[in-house]
């Protein structure tokens, strides 16, 4: 009796580590995944995309793709074929809330009339949205998906471990 009650328990002790398995594995590509979007970052170049820009006029703002600016933009007035650099006297783009959306984003702000409605080419690295901004927390989070690839192995060879049967196959 003893025999049959001990394998009822390994059964109960498999079904428990093969689902516990199954669902650390499926919540390690969610949290993976999530982390890779939390570090990413892209170049945008609307030159290569329709529609370009148009400048607005002095002091109004337009709302860019991205929340956090990573590089130093460059404007180009792209009427009519021109491939003339703006001035930066011309422009403000920093980060800042939008007034449609209500989420921070990177802005294009007039400044002076002598751009007003013309096609621009504006060319900046951003990071997209839940973007980490500072480097040691970016080091931080892709740690996270480690322990947590460790923590599913340790519970998929503890009960192997516990049985002895790494002892028996060596020594």
């Amino acid at each position: 009796m003893q025999k049959q009650g001990q394998s009822a328990v390994g059964v109960g002790v498999f079904i428990v580590l093969f689902i516990t398995i199954i669902v650390g594995v499926i919540l390690l590509i969610a949290v993976a995944q999530s982390i890779g979007e939390t570090q990413d970052t892209r170049s945008y170049n609307s030159s290569t995309v329709d529609p370009q820009y148009t400048a607005p006029a002095d002091t109004v703002t337009i709302d860019l793709e991205g929340q956090e600016l990573l590089s130093t933009p460059t404007v180009i007035n792209g009427t009519a074929g021109s491939v003339q650099v703006v001035n930066t006297a011309n422009y403000t783009i920093d980060e800042g809330i939008s007034a449609t959306t209500g989420v921070k984003t990177i802005q294009y702000t007039a400044a002076g009339s002598t751009y007003d409605g013309a096609l621009l080419n504006i060319s900046y690295d951003y990071g997209t949205e839940g973007y980490i901004e500072s480097s040691s927390t970016r080091s931080i989070v892709g740690l996270i998906t480690i322990f947590f690839a460790l923590a599913i192995a340790i519970i998929a060879l503890e009960p192997t471990i516990r049985s002895g049967v790494l002892n028996a196959m060596g020594k």
